[in-house]
């Protein structure tokens, strides 16, 4: 009987750990938009401070410059944002900074493209760092605007394009 009752143990305690894995795998809801963590916002405007902890009595560490900077919300605090910019570096960024909008970080050179394909008419290059909307996806490939272009960009070469989440 012993045995029947460890055993019984052993397997529940074996699916509650396999729901607890497969719950992760999913991005969970914040606490104060209810809205997923992590995901993609860009910078609202020029001078967010970007701080080393949730509040204002917290160090500054970045003074971010340029709004529709992608960032990657990774945690929340009341109406702080922990965030992650296009470098790696992490801060703490107050929720009026930032907005649903999701734009895209140039990493390196690329052609923006008329399709989704490689081989497709070019339409303009870009340089690194530049940002740009971002709108669509279509497998590897990304769409974006700029400057009142169009066109479809590799993922690769670019950052905050997750299609996981939603686009705005």
């Amino acid at each position: 009987m012993r045995h029947g009752i460890m055993a019984a143990l052993v397997a529940a305690a074996a699916l509650l750990s396999l729901n607890a894995a497969s719950a992760s795998d999913a991005p969970a809801l914040g606490p104060d938009p209810n809205l997923p963590v992590p995901r993609f916002v860009s910078l609202k405007a020029e001078g967010a401070n970007g701080r080393r902890g949730p509040g204002l009595e917290h160090q500054v560490e970045w003074v971010y410059e340029r709004a529709g900077l992608p960032l990657r919300v990774t945690g929340e605090s009341g109406p702080w944002r922990r965030v992650v910019d296009p470098d790696g570096d992490q801060v703490w960024i107050h929720a009026q900074n930032l907005e649903q909008r999701r734009t895209a970080y140039v990493t390196e050179a690329v052609a923006l493209r008329r399709q989704a394909r490689e081989g497709a008419a070019i339409v303009a290059y870009l340089s690194p760092g530049v940002v740009t909307g971002f709108t669509g996806c279509d497998g590897d490939w990304r769409r974006v605007t700029i400057r009142g272009r169009i066109g479809w960009v590799e993922a690769s070469a670019l950052w905050g394009t997750d299609c996981a989440t939603p686009l705005s």
